[in-house]
């Protein structure tokens, strides 16, 4: 008798998991919920985007989940929502009762910390941003915060790549390169031997230019749709590249094939890249696209880069590095013309329901609002609220 308790104990949550990841859709399946289980068990009460960049899954999801929770009385109301008695019961249940976080409370899991010295590195940064162009969603822009700018720049320090190093930034929405203006001045020393930007920007291209000129900082700027190889003069120049690009995998092979084209000949030249969260068969595409070029993973921080209003990923996304090899070259791509950006791949809309008035609204692929983000920034046109429940995909509630 005591071993057929101890069975169904053990299947009854299991079972309640994968219920809720295909009530969801939830490609990460039942560990996926799991995760979500065990980021309310630790963090109490916390905010959806908390438990985002606690899972590493896109705010909508960690939603959606919540709300099926809420269903089956393991969730509170309330929001911010905690564990029901019912709830902890469960994550009892599923061995999550130990209550400990590994997590460094410096770093907060970045790896990096920012030195006091330079705490006005940072606020100046903050000023340069609020002065400059604002992102452009619909091309996966989405500004890294003043810290995470100056936590780039202490990766680079850490891989001894800088000082005296040449660097070249594959798009630069993320003002990177002003940022080595402002921390080298802090510190007292150029630190780069050679930096410059590719970015097809206009607005971005003149106000780094601009913004340069105040800093002393001699930047090369080269207006350029990387879709397209990279001008000669600039191929074979660098020892490292960074690049933030759009959040696809064909996004992620275009960026990297052109910042391959901009580094030396030879392997161990590093590449610094940052992306967002994405499921499990979203990332399988990104590293095969990795591997394709004949890169390797030298190191990853997950959550590494905090945005500013990219409420879909939580607001993170994770810093890799990368290293070229003797295969590194051989595949990169030519000229581009297909599907880039994640507006151009997703052509599915996700229902929406104003926390106020309860009218619904449909987000995504040709629909009135690209993105929840842009759905919040307009406000409901009934109310003027700014919080939205997520719901289902329409395209299963119109069985497409």
């Amino acid at each position: 008798m005591v071993s057929k308790t101890t069975s169904r104990q053990r299947q009854v949550p299991g079972t309640t998991l994968a219920d809720i990841a295909d009530a969801v859709g939830l490609q990460e399946g039942a560990a996926g919920v799991r995760s979500v289980i065990a980021a309310f068990r630790r963090l109490g009460s916390p905010a959806v985007k908390d438990v985002s960049r606690a899972t590493s899954l896109p705010v909508p999801l960690v939603a959606a989940v919540a709300g099926e929770f809420r269903k089956r009385g393991l969730l509170t109301k309330e929001r911010p929502s905690s564990l029901t008695p019912e709830g902890r019961s469960l994550s009892d249940t599923l061995g999550m009762g130990l209550d400990l976080s590994s997590v460094c409370r410096s770093c907060d899991g970045n790896e990096i910390v920012i030195p006091p010295e330079l705490a006005g590195a940072v606020e100046e940064l903050r000023e340069i941003m609020a002065a400059g162009p604002v992102a452009d969603l619909s091309l996966d822009q989405s500004h890294c915060t003043a810290e995470t700018k100056v936590r780039r720049i202490l990766a680079l320090i850490d891989a001894g790549l800088l000082p005296g190093s040449s660097l070249v930034l594959i798009g630069d929405d993320d003002l990177v390169s002003l940022a080595i203006g402002v921390v080298g001045r802090a510190l007292g020393i150029p630190l780069t031997s050679r930096l410059a930007v590719v970015d097809i920007s206009e607005d971005f291209l003149d106000f780094i230019a601009d913004t340069a000129t105040d800093l002393d900082l001699p930047v090369d700027l080269t207006q350029h749709d990387l879709r397209r190889p990279l001008p000669q003069r600039l191929r074979g120049q660098f020892d490292a590249a960074m690049t933030d690009p759009p959040y696809t995998a064909e996004g992620a092979r275009l960026f990297l094939s052109r910042a391959v084209e901009a580094l030396d000949d030879g392997p161990a030249r590093s590449i610094f890249f940052s992306f967002g969260a994405k499921g499990p068969n979203d990332m399988l595409d990104v590293q095969r696209e990795i591997i394709d070029l004949g890169l390797v993973t030298h190191s990853m921080i997950r959550n590494f880069n905090e945005y500013e209003g990219s409420g879909i990923l939580g607001g993170t996304g994770f810093f890799q590095h990368l290293l070229t090899t003797n295969t590194t070259g051989l595949t990169v791509t030519d000229t581009y013309d297909g599907p880039l950006y994640t507006r151009e791949k997703r052509r599915r809309r996700r229902a929406y329901r104003c926390m106020n008035c309860d009218e619904r609204f449909e987000v995504g692929f040709e629909a009135p609002w690209s993105s929840v983000t842009a759905l919040q920034e307009a406000g409901c046109p009934k109310c003027g609220e700014r919080r939205f429940r997520p719901g289902t995909l329409v395209e299963e509630e119109n069985g497409r």
